[in-house]
């Protein structure tokens, strides 16, 4: 079989596959960030993924785990690749350190031993998890991850609260307090102000609030795939950004 490259198809950029876990696959929790085998058209890689939602929006939010029985982005930095290929994921289990070894003493080839089958010689194709099509190649789409907060009344006068646990220091309370509020409860507030010196801040809510109550607030920063230069041929030391890339 032979194939060739465009222009531009040695580049590095950020991929998205639309996929979906198979059925008949165990029900073991895929966390995101784990090392998964790709096989893309032509190409065989190890990348270790990060999944968002399918949603019609401009931002994605991001999900720890690959969830089963809902179509999923799995993101990716790999080289240039052509839009609709079709993608197969498999579980990346790795080998002990003496199997590994053996196998890299049985490959004489000068330049093989560390790879079999496009994949390292130390890792083992684990069963197929998921398939599905290339959707895009953009590193602009923005993945957006979502860390919430908490925080516990102690101290409690209708609207008003005195909260504690979500911050231990007044400039951090002063630093957040243009963030909104909300409860498990369902109330919206805001911070008023620092009350002492060990992080606890006064805040307001649009109703009543009970002891028992849990103040929330959610943070979002925008995430990125994992990016090991050696997965394309560079050593961390010599790799500059622009060669190649």
């Amino acid at each position: 079989m032979l194939w060739g490259l465009f222009q531009y198809e040695r580049k590095v950029s950020v991929a998205h596959f639309l996929v979906k876990r198979h059925e008949n696959e165990d029900n073991e929790p895929l966390k995101a960030k784990a090392p998964m085998h790709f096989s893309v058209g032509f190409r065989r890689f190890t990348a270790r993924p990060i999944y968002s939602q399918d949603c019609k929006s401009s931002k994605f939010k991001t999900d720890r785990y690959f969830r089963a029985g809902v179509w999923t982005f799995a993101s990716i930095y790999s080289r240039m690749l052509v839009t609709s290929s079709t993608v197969l994921m498999f579980r990346a289990h790795k080998l002990p350190a003496a199997a590994s070894q053996q196998l890299e003493a049985q490959d004489t080839a000068p330049n093989t031993a560390s790879v079999r089958n496009g994949f390292p010689a130390s890792d083992v194709l684990g069963p197929l998890v998921a398939s599905g099509t290339l959707a895009s190649v953009d590193p602009d789409r923005l993945l957006i991850k979502r860390v919430i907060l908490t925080g516990a009344p102690i101290s409690v006068s209708k609207r008003q609260a005195v909260v504690r646990h979500m911050f231990f220091r007044p400039e951090d309370v002063r630093w957040f307090k243009p963030v909104e509020l909300w409860t498990k409860t369902g109330l919206i507030g805001h911070i008023q102000g620092a009350h002492g010196t060990k992080g606890y801040m006064k805040c307001v809510f649009d109703g009543h609030i009970k002891n028992h109550d849990t103040v929330c607030m959610s943070l979002y920063k925008r995430q990125y795939p994992p990016f090991d230069p050696r997965d394309f041929g560079e050593m961390p030391e010599t790799f500059n950004g622009t060669a190649g890339y």
